[in-house]
């Protein structure tokens, strides 16, 4: 049945993406079939849908398979296509599964096109340059599949709340929740930094700010850097911390007008963490480390780098 089968999926490959597609290996297995073929890129759901509508559409016709032995220039007159990799002598056999397709094989094939039941298409995907493979399965295979893509289907429907085909309408409404509570989220980390920039910038020594910040996100650490920077009384802040008692994050922003290189001050205090980084813009730098131990021994390194006790 699957052998049978890959000769049908060969025939329409070439129908729906032109005859530049060859066989270049297969797998034919009680459980599915495997199909290497020749194509310069994926192919597309609708491409995969006409190639299945094609196979199936000869398999509800149930046209006969026949197999003869004949000399070899005589079959490849009739347009049979070898199969990848074959040897053949001076008399060949030559299979017809139905009325389109046409080939040089050697196999075990079913009696007619009906006996190989729905055939569905489960992967598609690369295997090389120019060399795509598919997988599919055949008659009771294709119905397992089915009723497990319907058990799934049920589930999720039922977790929902939700008939199965109200289902991408229910997951979109989760979505744009999850959007909204993002963006308020955000909204209330910004409300949140700036509350805490103008804390931080409240301990600001001859305008600049060294802390100790601990639970927060490198991302969200270089914000809160920045908006700290902004306030009116600060020149320079460095922010070290720990988002999660292991790692370490080290950020710095100054103004132009300081004068001061954070990306050199927060290079060397990396380097006490274990770390490295700061990267070549003196108004704005980022670095890590790896010992969370040593985060008051680089707060000491950029009091020092600063001028500040």
């Amino acid at each position: 049945r699957n052998h049978t089968g890959t000769h049908l999926l060969h025939w329409a490959l070439r129908e729906v993406l032109g005859a530049h597609v060859k066989q270049q290996g297969s797998l034919v297995s009680p459980e599915y079939l495997r199909f290497d073929f020749s194509h310069f890129g994926p192919v597309t759901p609708e491409e995969m849908e006409q190639v299945e509508d094609l196979v199936n559409a000869r398999v509800l016709a149930n046209e006969p398979v026949r197999a003869y032995e004949t000399s070899k220039a005589p079959a490849e007159q009739l347009g049979a296509i070898a199969f990848f990799g074959d040897k053949y002598g001076e008399y060949v056999r030559v299979v017809e599964a139905g009325t389109r397709s046409l080939e040089l094989c050697g196999g075990t094939h079913v009696g007619a096109l009906g006996m190989i039941g729905p055939i569905k298409v489960t992967t598609e995907q690369s295997i090389g340059a120019n060399m795509r493979r598919i997988f599919a399965l055949t008659g009771a295979g294709t119905l397992e599949r089915v009723r497990e893509e319907e058990k799934v289907l049920s589930r999720a429907a039922d977790m929902l709340k939700a008939q199965p085909d109200e289902l991408p309408d229910a997951i979109e409404r989760i979505l744009e929740r999850q959007r909204a509570l993002a963006d308020e989220n955000k909204a209330l980390r910004a409300q949140s930094a700036k509350g805490d920039a103008s804390r931080l910038a409240g301990d600001a020594v001859d305008g600049k700010v060294v802390a100790r910040v601990d639970g927060v996100q490198p991302n969200d650490l270089r914000d809160l850097a920045v908006a700290v920077r902004d306030q009116a009384n600060v020149d320079a802040v460095v922010l070290i911390g720990s988002p999660d008692g292991a790692r370490v994050a080290l950020v710095g922003a100054s103004t132009k007008e300081s004068g001061i290189a954070v990306n050199e001050v927060l290079g060397a205090a990396a380097k006490v963490t274990g770390g490295g980084g700061g990267g070549n813009n003196p108004t704005m730098a980022v670095a890590g480390g790896k010992d969370a131990a040593k985060i008051d021994d680089a707060l000491a390194s950029v009091r020092a780098s600063l001028g500040i006790s």
